[in-house]
């Protein structure tokens, strides 16, 4: 009964860290090469694991509203950079600037946030800076 019973915490133990496994680096999913600055109104704050989520709705040259899926970092990473889930969703209907780096399997309008410019003015830091500029004057 005892060998049962190491067999068992044994498997429910590699079944614990698993999604550890397919974790990835950013440069797999997405391209350091193709970011740009995304103006368009917050409507949704996702604070989930492993990654946290925003969705804007940015408009097209016809004026109709197009969303878009940003991945952000880890919650534990935004909570201690300060971007909490209260900070970002206090924006939610409201203007954002997101720098964002695109997908490079095709997937249409997502990105990998690097930066989040909300509704008054403050600047968080939601992701890696790929492109090395936070803090200076070329994301302001």
């Amino acid at each position: 009964m005892k060998v049962t019973a190491g067999i068992t915490i044994c498997l429910l133990a590699l079944l614990a860290v698993s999604p550890a496994f397919a974790h990835h680096a950013f440069a797999v999913e997405f391209d350091a090469s193709k970011c740009s600055d995304i103006t368009g109104v917050l409507t949704k704050v996702a604070y989930e694991n492993p990654h946290a989520y925003i969705y804007v709705d940015v408009k097209n040259p016809a004026g109709e509203a197009v969303p878009m899926t940003f991945q952000l970092s880890s919650t534990s990473n935004l909570k201690r950079g300060g971007a909490t889930f209260a900070a970002l969703n206090g924006s939610v209907s409201r203007e954002v600037t997101v720098r964002g780096c695109l997908s490079r399997n095709g997937t249409d309008n997502r990105y990998a946030a690097s930066f989040i410019k909300l509704a008054d003015g403050t600047i968080q830091r939601v992701g890696q800076d790929v492109e090395g500029i936070f803090g200076t004057k070329v994301w302001r």
